[in-house]
């Protein structure tokens, strides 16, 4: 699961609403930190917060958990609440959480 390898996607939907620094940044928090620390199902959910006017991050590690990862990217209103990441085995897709349907 979650190999970076492997083709990867964001929605439209998510691109809409997110730069492409916040989606790097998430797929770079899977890689170099979440894989082979906690196990990782097959859909993650990731929360962005603000925090002094940029991007946190929150994972909730099967409620082990909580980490916090900032991004140096300013935080925008519009941003969504929560991303969700699916991996199928076949692809991984990014997308908002209400575009989720597994």
């Amino acid at each position: 699961m979650f190999d970076q390898d492997e083709e990867r996607f964001a929605t439209l939907g998510l691109a809409s609403k997110l730069p492409s620094a916040v989606i790097d940044g998430i797929w770079g928090i899977i890689d170099q930190n979440l894989k082979g620390v906690v196990r990782l199902p097959r859909v993650l959910q990731f929360a962005l917060i603000a925090r002094n006017g940029q991007v946190t991050v929150a994972f909730d590690a099967q409620h082990d958990a909580i980490m916090e990862f900032d991004l140096p990217t300013s935080y925008q209103q519009e941003f969504p609440e929560t991303v969700a990441v699916l991996d199928d085995g076949q692809y991984q897709t990014m997308m908002l959480l209400d575009e989720l349907s597994v």
